[in-house]
């Protein structure tokens, strides 16, 4: 029986998400520039090459490219993801969802603007065009990818997309998933946000925390900011310690000054997965050890929940409701009210038949 790790390579298989789950970042996408930190979409492309990671990101329909802020949805679904193979549940990169789950787990509102604010950003997901040499060998560049695909829409059935294979493969490897501080969704600033994935990745728990050159930093966030420029925001930021879970110094050293991350206790949440000092190869130009993710991957056999009802033969398991895949019929209309409460009284029956026998 295939492992629930590797169900999502199951080209037919999707699942509906239908409970909370907190959100988790991926170690690959933390620390380097595949999402601007602008509110503004970006239009220019961001090239970014180093000696053992390249990334280029662009937008061909000149929309512009999914921002940090975006990312959120990711954030979510990985999550998603992570929590169904905890549960030994078989996942796929196919999914359907509702907005009111998305906004209930990551603290948005139910209103209109929340429901735009997810429309533009499926969009420039769907529309963002990235190529990388992590994971993707010699011939990276003729391996671009969108981060979603196949973007469906309707009042009635929510939201379906399909993740990137390259995405849904690190989701489902352990070792490149770290938890994320629910106080980062309530984070202003993009870089702000940069900064603490980048700590969450590197520094982690790790009593010394860690050291960055800034003018290494400013290259890898692919900032339009001058040096002098995103040197003086760091120092600010450093200055007024809003980023959950870490303290921020710049001290002398470097062309611009070094930035010293060290962990607190002041966490408004739960973060698990500890980081692990292994120096690995991309400690190019990174000042202090380096938590680099493990080769060991995470399997478990899958147990499904099978639950009879009047609404068809439907698999029932912990968040996750599985099917074989159809012509959904979706259209391109996007919901631009509240969710209507019976829906989510729906939500809540799904919810509570989970594990019935």
């Amino acid at each position: 029986m295939m492992p629930a790790a590797d169900s999502w390579r199951q080209p037919d298989r999707r699942f509906v998400v239908s409970g909370p789950a907190r959100p988790r970042d991926i170690r690959d996408l933390m620390g380097r520039p595949f999402f601007p930190l602008g509110k503004t979409p970006r239009v220019i492309s961001i090239d970014y090459e180093a000696r053992h990671a390249s990334v280029t990101v662009s937008a061909p329909d000149g929309s512009g490219m999914a921002t940090i802020w975006d990312a959120d949805v990711l954030l979510w679904l990985a999550g998603q993801i992570v929590d169904a193979l905890n549960h030994d549940l078989w996942v796929s990169r196919h999914v359907r969802f509702t907005p009111w789950r998305l906004f209930q787990d990551l603290g948005w509102a139910t209103g209109a603007n929340e429901y735009r604010r997810l429309h533009g950003a499926l969009g420039r997901l769907a529309a963002t065009s990235v190529a990388t040499s992590i994971r993707h060998g010699t011939d990276w560049r003729e391996k671009p990818f969108t981060w979603i695909s196949g973007l469906r829409i309707t009042r009635d059935e929510g939201v379906a997309l399909t993740l990137a294979d390259w995405l849904m493969e690190a989701a489902c490897d352990r070792s490149r998933v770290l938890s994320v501080d629910p106080a980062y969704f309530r984070l202003g600033g993009g870089l702000e946000r940069w900064l603490y994935r980048l700590a969450r990745r590197h520094a982690g728990r790790q009593k010394d925390g860690w050291r960055f050159d800034l003018a290494d930093l400013h290259a890898r966030s692919a900032s339009l900011t001058r040096r002098r420029d995103f040197a003086a925001k760091i120092r600010a930021i450093a200055v007024r310690q809003t980023i959950p879970g870490y303290t921020f110094r710049v001290v002398s050293g470097g062309k611009l000054g070094v930035l010293c991350a060290a962990p607190t206790s002041q966490s408004t949440g739960y973060v698990d997965n500890d980081v692990n000092p292994v120096v690995g190869p991309t400690a190019h130009n990174i000042v202090g050890p380096l938590a680099d993710s493990s080769s060991d991957r995470w399997r478990k056999t899958p147990q499904p929940i099978v639950l009879k009802c009047e609404i068809g033969p439907v698999t029932y398991i912990t968040y996750i409701i599985t099917y074989i895949d159809g012509d959904s019929g979706l259209s391109d209309t996007f919901p631009t009210a509240p969710v209507r409460r019976e829906k989510e009284a729906r939500e809540a029956v799904a919810d509570r038949l989970v594990g019935v026998p």
